[in-house]
């Protein structure tokens, strides 16, 4: 991870040659799924710009990087949703450039932001970093397989754990990998001996996958070897592989 940094403390990536923030899932609108529920939160929009706010202030941030799943609702998004992702992106493209990966819930996004620089979503490669931006649903495309570093999201990776009463908990986390050749080598012809970090929900309300206990959601589990990926937590804690954690 010599070209970037994990922001620990936060679900955020920094790429200082790019002076880039790259953040994933954010799922503007799950609020209102937890009100048809009769779970009562209110709208956390303003919330996520304001974290991104805060990071930005840490370091002179002139892009972002949106690795998918803008949106919650599939396909499309209701009026009250689509008002919260057009006010989120007015103030967010106020402060900085943004540039987005698309992920599985993203169908219509670019009806709802016809103005928006949205990528492919087989990935988008940072050439002079040799770092590959994929959300994770899709097999990645040829050129991100020749990157140095995957970054990927899509799972919303959280590690079960117990504490000492034998109770269980879940925390979210980082994944840090490195592609398995005798895996990859079955769907791609070339490809670079590359780190895969999967990165955890940036919206802390959207749930998460026990990695250690279901694995990693996507094309990316069928890339990777799993039990020798090692896992860490927002706060920066190694835990160790997950081969330990099971």
């Amino acid at each position: 991870m010599k070209n970037l940094t994990i922001i620990y403390g936060d679900a955020a990536i920094f790429i200082p040659s790019r002076k880039a923030l790259v953040i994933a899932d954010l799922h503007i609108g799950i609020e209102y799924e937890f009100y048809e529920k009769g779970i009562h939160i209110g709208s956390r929009t303003f919330a996520l710009i304001g974290r991104i706010e805060r990071l930005m202030k840490m370091a002179d941030i002139e892009e972002v990087f949106i690795l998918g799943d803008v949106k919650h609702v599939v396909p499309s998004s209701p009026p009250s949703q689509r008002k919260d992702i057009e006010e989120f992106f007015e103030r967010l493209n106020e402060l900085t450039n943004v540039t987005i990966i698309p992920g599985n819930h993203d169908g219509g996004l670019r009806n709802i932001l016809p103005s928006a620089d949205i990528k492919d979503s087989s990935g988008y490669v940072l050439e002079d970093e040799s770092i590959g931006l994929i959300h994770g649903h899709r097999w990645p495309s040829e050129k991100v397989m020749q990157c140095s570093t995957i970054i990927t999201a899509h799972t919303h990776p959280t590690v079960s754990l117990r504490d000492g009463f034998g109770y269980e908990f879940f925390e979210r986390c980082w994944v840090v990998s490195k592609l398995d050749a005798e895996k990859v080598k079955k769907k791609y012809n070339s490809f670079a001996d590359a780190e895969v970090i999967v990165m955890p929900a940036f919206n802390p309300i959207c749930g998460g996958v026990p990695v250690n206990r279901e694995g990693i959601a996507g094309p990316v589990s069928k890339m990777i070897d799993l039990d020798e990926s090692d896992i860490y937590l927002l706060d920066g804690s190694a835990l160790g592989k997950i081969k330990n954690l099971r």
